[in-house]
């Protein structure tokens, strides 16, 4: 009765529900992702259609549904004179997040514990999603737009590879245990870059932020322009909000110093803005017409404070440098103590900003695109251009911190004493033999009387 009672309700080897088949679990689960963000993407097409009276067919809101789908996941609609490849990052997002919470769903129900039991989940998921794909890419084909299936398989694998790994690496414990096995040097530069990341998404945010106060009344004005009446106007703040982490990478790339284009022949960077027409949409009332003068280059340093972040993250994950004469240097850990020598701690701040730069260029690449022809085929920042910028302004300021930091050196300890000395005092024998050295002395000699 006892063990009954302690015994917990939920076991990881023994899920509470569900089938213990893997890959019916991460077909279940898959397809469930799938059905629920193309429900996403239907309902506002199935809105208008019937707030305009169900006038037309049934076909046209899903074939609209499927185009927002593949546009989510950066799959490509060719439009005839032009193409449309921007993705909403709010949107794709969104089915990311799907898919990882399926994958994590299926993996407790298949009750994943080991690496191959992570592969037999992942692969059946990748592969329902990339099929899905392709069904959603042949119903969204029409004479005037069209997408292309092969690459929306392959977004699709790309996409659902990363979140159904991570959920079920999560899931089952085997991500923390992977993490592990990861060199401690190279585990310091992934969370420094991870830091000068976090901390340039925030200055673009800032910026954002900063840029929709100072102009709303212009955005405003965008918006009553439009008259788009009350869902319309719904759907419109929606699909604003659906491209706001977009916005957020074009901020960050502006602070960096290359900035964006909305537009060919345009660009909105610290030294100077460029715009003609831009698209009819509210939220891009908040681009700045003018700057103040070389006042502007003061948003340089949002990214060199996302570089000092990151040198001291680096510098915490190898701990202190060690003090001269030190015979031996420990492993660097996470929780502080004895660290590396100089030269590979500069090199680890080094690699943090590189790989900060990578990641920097993968979200300038995915933020960007085109939205039809003519003026409309250049958006966002150059993937290469910011990758240069970041990796300049994030590792010169993480490599002078790790510089003045790793000076400064531990306490240094008590001298030990001299065993030789121990071993000549008498005293110190007494002590460690437990007599009294004042009992082992001859006795004084008698007084002597005249």
């Amino acid at each position: 009765m006892a063990d009954l009672l302690t015994r917990p309700l939920l076991r990881r080897e023994e899920p509470a529900w569900g089938s213990r088949v893997p890959w019916l679990a991460a077909i279940v689960a898959t397809a469930w992702a799938l059905l629920a963000g193309f429900a996403l993407c239907v309902l506002p097409g199935v809105a208008v259609w019937i707030a305009e009276g169900a006038v037309g067919p049934l076909g046209d809101p899903l074939r609209f549904a499927s185009r927002v789908w593949l546009a989510a996941h950066r799959a490509g609609l060719e439009l005839g004179e032009g193409s449309f490849t921007l993705a909403p990052l709010g949107l794709t997002l969104l089915f990311v997040l799907l898919l990882h919470r399926s994958a994590r769903w299926a993996a407790h129900s298949a009750g994943v514990a080991t690496t191959r039991g992570a592969v037999a989940v992942v692969v059946p998921a990748v592969v329902t999603y990339v099929a899905g794909a392709g069904i959603v890419a042949a119903l969204s084909a029409t004479p005037g737009v069209a997408g292309d299936p092969l690459e929306a398989m392959l977004w699709a694998a790309l996409w659902s590879g990363a979140a159904v790994t991570t959920g079920v690496a999560h899931e089952s414990g085997l991500l923390a245990d992977w993490w592990w096995r990861v060199p401690p040097l190279l585990r310091a530069a992934l969370a420094g870059a991870a830091a000068a990341v976090a901390g340039l998404v925030c200055v673009g945010a800032v910026l954002m932020g900063v840029s929709l106060v100072a102009h709303a009344g212009r955005t405003g004005d965008l918006a009553t322009a439009l008259d788009a009446g009350l869902l319309g106007t719904t759907l419109l703040v929606v699909g604003c909000a659906l491209i706001v982490p977009n916005l957020i990478v074009w901020s960050a790339a502006f602070a960096l110093g290359p900035g964006f284009a909305v537009g060919t022949a345009t660009s909105v960077a610290p030294d100077g803005v460029t715009l003609g027409l831009v698209p009819a949409v509210p939220v891009f009332g908040a681009l700045p017409e003018r700057l103040p003068g070389s006042l502007t280059w003061l948003v340089v340093a949002g990214p060199v404070l996302a570089g000092l972040l990151a040198g001291l993250m680096v510098h915490r994950r190898l701990g202190p440098v060690p003090a001269p004469g030190d015979d031996e240097i420990d492993e660097p850990d996470e929780e502080g103590g004895d660290g590396v020598p100089l030269g590979p701690a500069l090199g680890v701040a080094a690699g943090a900003g590189a790989i900060a730069a990578v990641a920097m260029a993968v979200l300038a690449l995915l933020s960007g695109g085109s939205a039809g022809a003519e003026r409309l085929t250049v958006l966002g920042p150059v993937p290469w251009e910011v990758a240069a910028a970041t990796f300049g302004l994030v590792t010169v300021p993480a490599t002078v911190v790790v510089l003045i930091l790793r000076f400064r050196r531990r306490p240094a300890t008590d001298p030990e004493p001299d065993d030789d000395a121990a071993d000549d005092d008498p005293a110190a024998d007494a002590v460690d033999s437990g007599t009294d050295p004042a009992a082992d002395a001859p006795p004084p000699p008698p007084p002597t009387t005249s």
